[in-house]
Formats: C-alpha cells, structure tokens, sequence
C-alpha cells in the first residue's frame, strides 16, 4: 500500500524534474546554435510546462495514522540568511583586516583611504561590512537550502565555506587591495589572511548559528490507499474515491516578501 501523499508529490516532483531536464536539454544546446551560422540566428527552444489537470482514483485502506513531515520555513530562512551575512561580514573584517594593516600599514592609500583607517572612519567601515554582507547573501542565494542540514539546522561547513570564499574573492581579490599585496614581498598573505578567517569561522560559526532552524515540523494525516486496477477490484465501491488536481506551474521568487 502507498500513502496519498507520496503519490502526488511523486507527480509533483516528476514534473519539476521534467521542467528541469528540458531547461538543461535547452541550455546544452546553446553551443551547437552558436556554432551553426543560420541557427545562431533563431532563439533556443524552450519549453515551459503549463496548466495540467490530472485524475487519481483510489481506494482507501487505512487512516489510522499520523506522520511528522518537515518542510522548509522560508520567512525563518531568510532572516537567519540576513544574521549570517551580517556577522559573516564581521567576522571578516575583525580577522583579516587586522593582518592586513599590520603587514601592509606603510602602503599607499587604498581607494580613499588607508587600510588603518577602516579603525577611525565608522563610515567607511560601515560600507565595507555593508559590501562584504551583500556578497555573502548572493552567494548563499545561489542554493539557500545548501546551508540546511536534513533536521534543519544550519551546515557549519557551508557557512564556514563561503565566509572563505567571500575573504578570498571579494576582500583579498579587491583590485586595490590586491595590487597593494603584489607588491608586497611576503607572498604568504593571503594564506596567512584566509588562515585567519577559517580559524575563526571553525570558532565562531557555530555561535552564529546556534538555536537556527530552517524547517518547521507538522504532523499530517495520512491515508494508506489502494491505485492499481486489481487492488480496487476488490474495494467496495464506497472505499473508492477520485481526485482531481489543477496544477499550475509558476516562478516562486524565494526572496520576496510574503
């Protein structure tokens, strides 16, 4: 016997899997339209699934039980995304900008303004955490359900991962700063900068991220029922129900407002 629910979300996933497996057949193709001088000319096919209604007819076998199911709490997930971005941009600017203002305090100026000067200038401080929080956020928004573990908590690692990230591409990567470390003659900054930071993230994630928790459980209903043909030969006739589903498809934007 199968449960109802695992019955349409089989259907529901088996056409976000169909969407998806056409958007990449579409995609995989780009190259070969580039290639070919009149079909560079023509747009790619696409496919887009549209309205569908379908019929399910099934008997039912037993209802005497309760099942706990877990599901995403998106409102929850995106505020601790905003907290992690937040002391993610902390924590970057408390363990690698100290490094880099001692090794490299007798530079020329930065942008408009020295390395040491993020310390006195609140404002100018204030822009970089601003920066470095906003590049966190994308980088998170790339696969936010990456960051939650199967009971819902969040994934050290991954947090710990793109705090990395973000210090090598977008702080030590700056164009200013990474000129200014060129022509420095240590050559181990930046590992000793990113050194730092995974130090640090290993410490301090887990604080960051304590009491998080990106899904919410409910307890259903559930209802054991009867599908193939010969299993509903044998129902009563009054057992014996039929569902009708209209789906339809649409772009759910994770980030906007409820």
């Amino acid at each position: 016997m199968a449960q109802l629910s695992t019955i349409i979300g089989s259907i529901l996933h088996d056409m976000v899997y169909a969407q998806h497996q056409a958007n990449m057949y579409a995609s995989s193709l780009e190259e070969a339209y580039r290639k070919s001088g009149r079909l560079e000319q023509f747009a790619m096919p696409a496919i887009a699934l549209g309205e569908m209604e379908l019929t399910v007819r099934y008997g039912i076998t037993n209802t005497d039980k309760d099942t706990e199911q877990f599901e995403v709490n998106y409102p929850v997930l995106r505020n601790n995304i905003r907290h992690i971005c937040r002391a993610g941009a902390k924590l970057l600017i408390r363990n690698a900008l100290p490094i880099l203002n001692d090794i490299l305090k007798n530079t020329p100026k930065t942008g408009d303004a020295r390395i040491g000067e993020l310390e006195v200038n609140p404002e100018l401080k204030r822009k970089l955490s601003a920066f470095l929080s906003h590049q966190i956020y994308y980088a998170i928004q790339n696969d936010p359900i990456a960051i939650t573990n199967d009971d819902g908590t969040i994934n050290n690692v991954a947090i710990s991962n793109i705090y990395i990230h973000i210090c090598e591409e977008f702080l030590l990567h700056h164009e200013e700063i990474e000129e200014i470390i060129s022509r420095y003659k240590d050559e181990n900054i930046v590992e000793i900068v990113i050194n730092a930071v995974r130090d640090a993230a290993e410490l301090e994630v887990p604080a960051i991220v304590a009491g998080m928790n990106n899904k919410r459980k409910r307890i259903m209903p559930s209802i054991d029922v009867a599908v193939g043909t010969d299993e509903l030969n044998k129902l009563p006739e009054e057992a014996i129900h039929t569902l009708h589903l209209k789906v339809s498809p649409q772009i759910i934007n994770l980030y906007a407002k409820e």
